[in-house]
């Protein structure tokens, strides 16, 4: 160091001429000795290292002086030079350990602003810093230095070309929202760090479900709508955080604080948020086209969490500090994660999770259901609830149609039936059903239970690249039954597409084996439910565990009773349903379902499914009736109405022996999962499966089908639903159509 000086931002007390105490805004440092008194009036950054000895030579040994300013600037509390600056400007940079010179000797910041958006706050703000500051049109890219581009909506459409301009030029950039209530800092676009703005918009315009949808009436593709607030005190605000940060950037060569982050500011509440810019491998602009190749192969995977009913390859703690930045309400794939219900009991864990479908077809219903929409996610615990919750929703964010998935366009009647999956043996409606079809639909009660139209075999479709597990070569499904939201459906309402089958998970064979569990879980309660089936017992004193107790007394507490009812079927995979009726005259009986090759996980999945609905009927009014937070006309109507004593079904066999728990499940996921498969092939069925996984997020999404396996929606066409319960003993002989349960599933 040439020419010392004491950092300015150290307010700086001498005691007893021997002690020098350096604090600062929370940095408190102590140098001791009498040298460092006597050095401490020449560090001002005027004289040299030489000219400091000199000036001391008759008071100590020069080597004393060397020694003592080695300790200072080791300690970081020195700085070269008195740059010409304000004392205060001097001190934050000190603070920040950055070089002043550097700022005041760096590369220009070019700023430019959107029609409508004044820059001077900002351009003063970077002036006051010792910044050299330009002005420049929002559709050139200056030849040096930094850019920063001001606007009223990220989703102005002018930085669409400046993106692609700044792309192909390879300079990075940074983008700001100075009006609103709410101000916007960042991200700093750097095409070697971080996504770029068309990565953005593809989450920010997907988190705008009203906009997209009023956008979408107004023949417009993005929606657009600059904030219309605007008050000196946020445009102030930014204007100081953004200079700060960009007088950084210059001095430092670093991204910075903002690099692939959006900084809110909340100017009503003051609230800072952050918001995680997640790079698309596959974004149109910065990114490359993604081969999907359908093939699957099966790799060895230990399952090493298999508590709290789970069975994964990582911990619930490291997936969701994974999976966290994904989550935000402007750049997420998942909106927002909050619990439902009390969870001050410790038992009774549940998390929704937002998420949005980015509209998919011009329909006031689906806006409604989006705008509400959620995912569930439950557990014993409350990382367990909030990683089911999580998963789920990117789960769902995954399924979403987006025009980049590979397909073959051709009518049925032009495929090799080998190879084409025919919507009818996914669906599996009657002829009854179709027949009826347009009366049944038009009853709200059944908008979870809509008949499509047939099928038309001679027009051309989009058919979806997928794999069979058990023939282990291609197959072809319709994108519409894969996909949510496939553009097909807008002319032909030929089917449905809904989220059975569809799973998440840490590995492919993960996800694989819990969208078998969902599928194997459906219809087993497809054949129970619709049959009226009485099937035997669950004993909960089998899996021994004191959370069973727990939860006994939490149910009894809420005056309740609690049982469970094994629905395991041919398919080998355990199948328990947990229920629950309240003591009254309403009985709001609840049910859950879980699955899984090891029997005591399905029982607790069983158990917190169930612990999941509670939020839907524990709230009373004054009279002690529910106070219901739903509003399904079907789930309403089943709670209250349906009781035990005309709904004996629901209760176990009088005469069948409890089950109990058996042996765990190997933990190897590849051999389990191989294992269900030819269970499924051995009842007549195959396992078929499309990857879904998106690379922007980290996280295997498999769509899996096993054409013949029941929904648990009313899907009443000949098969296992009236063939199984008599080969299994549930049932005498196969339900006529006519006698089918007439309650509905509700959930």
């Amino acid at each position: 160091m040439e020419s010392p000086r004491l950092k300015a931002h150290f307010h700086v007390d001498v005691v007893d001429g021997e002690r020098v105490f350096l604090f600062a805004e929370g940095k408190d440092f102590l140098v001791p000795g009498k040298a460092a008194v006597a050095v401490l009036p020449y560090l001002d950054g005027r004289r040299t290292v030489s000219e400091i000895v000199q000036e001391l030579a008759g008071t100590l040994p020069f080597t004393t002086v060397l020694a003592t300013l080695r300790r200072y600037e080791a300690a970081g509390h020195l700085a070269e030079g008195r740059p010409d600056l304000p004392q205060e400007v001097l001190a934050y940079w000190d603070a920040l350990n950055v070089d002043p010179t550097a700022v005041t000797a760096g590369a220009p910041v070019t700023v430019s602003s959107a029609e409508g958006v004044d820059p001077a706050p900002v351009m003063d703000a970077l002036a006051a810093l010792g910044l050299t500051v330009r002005s420049g049109p929002i559709d050139e890219v200056p030849a040096e230095g930094v850019s920063v581009v001001l606007v009223d909506d990220y989703l102005d459409r002018a930085l669409e070309h400046r993106n692609t301009l700044q792309l192909a030029a390879g300079r990075p950039w940074l983008l700001a929202k100075p009006g609103g209530v709410t101000t916007w800092l960042g991200p700093f676009f750097d095409p070697d760090h971080t996504g770029c703005w068309s990565c953005l918009e593809q989450r920010l315009s997907g988190n705008r479900q009203l906009e997209r949808y009023l956008a979408s009436k107004r023949g417009e593709r993005v929606p657009f709508n600059p904030a219309r607030a605007r008050t000196a005190a946020g445009p102030t605000a930014l204007s100081g955080m953004l200079a700060s940060e960009i007088a950084r950037i210059v001095a430092t060569g670093e991204p910075g604080a903002v690099c692939g982050t959006l900084v809110t500011l909340d100017m009503s509440t003051l609230e800072t948020a952050r918001h995680f810019l997640v790079r698309q491998p596959q974004c149109p602009s910065c990114g490359v086209p993604v081969e999907r190749n359908p093939k699957i192969v099966l790799a060895p995977r230990q399952a090493s969490h298999t508590t709290d009913g789970g069975y994964r390859v990582d911990r619930p703690q490291q997936t969701l500090d994974r999976l966290q930045k994904h989550i935000s309400p402007l750049l997420g794939a998942i909106t927002k994660l909050m619990p439902i219900g009390d969870e001050a009991n410790g038992l009774t864990y549940s998390y929704a999770a937002g998420h949005n479908f980015a509209m998919v077809n011009d329909s006031m219903d689906l806006l409604r259901r989006n705008l509400r929409g959620q995912s569930g996610g439950k557990g014993r615990s409350e990382i367990q609830a909030k990683v089911s919750a999580v998963c789920e929703a990117i789960e769902r964010y995954s399924g979403v149609w987006r025009g980049d998935e590979p397909v073959v366009r051709a009518a049925y009647a032009d495929l090799d039936p080998v190879t084409a999956v025919h919507p009818d043996r996914l669906l599996l409606f009657s002829d009854e059903q179709r027949a009826g079809r347009a009366e049944w639909n038009a009853d709200p009660a059944h908008r979870l239970q809509l008949v499509p139209d047939p099928f038309e075999e001679t027009v051309p479709f989009d058919w979806s690249r997928a794999w069979s597990l058990t023939r282990d070569e291609e197959r072809l499904v319709p994108a519409a039954y894969a996909w949510y939201g496939h553009p097909d459906l807008n002319e032909h309402f030929f089917c449905i597409g809904d989220s059975n089958g569809s799973a998440a998970g840490n590995t492919l064979e993960e996800a694989i084996l819990q969208g078998l569990c969902e599928l194997v879980e459906r219809d087993s309660v497809a054949l129970w439910w619709y049959n009226r089936a009485r099937v035997r017992g669950f004993d909960l004193d089998s899996l021994n565990d004191p959370y069973v107790g727990e939860l006994r007394a939490f149910y009894d507490g809420m005056d309740r009773d609690l049982w469970m009812l094994d629905l395991t079927t041919d398919l080998g995979m355990p199948v328990y349903a947990a229920l629950s009726r309240r003591r009254h005259e309403v009985e709001d009986i609840m049910v859950g379902f879980g699955a899984h090759p090891d029997s005591r996980i399905a029982a607790f999945r069983a158990l917190t499914e169930l612990n999941q609905f509670l939020p839907t009927i524990e709230g009373r009014d004054e009279q002690g009736n529910t106070r219901y937070r739903a509003d399904d006309p079907g789930l309403l109507e089943w709670c209250k109405k349906a009781k035990i004593a005309s709904e004996p079904w629901l209760l176990p066999h009088p005469d069948l022996a409890p089950a109990t728990v058996g042996a765990p499940a190997p933990n190897e996921l590849a051999a389990v999962v191989q294992g269900c498969v030819d269970t499924i092939a051995e009842a007549g069925s195959e396992v078929i499966v499309v990857d879904q996984t998106r690379p922007d997020l980290e996280l295997n999404v498999v769509k899996v089908m096993a054409p013949g396996l029941r929904h648990f929606w009313r899907r009443l066409g000949p098969g296992r639903i009236y063939d199984t319960p008599v080969k299994l003993g549930w049932v005498d002989r196969p339900t006529p159509q006519e006698e089918i349960n007439s309650w509905n599933v509700f959930f």
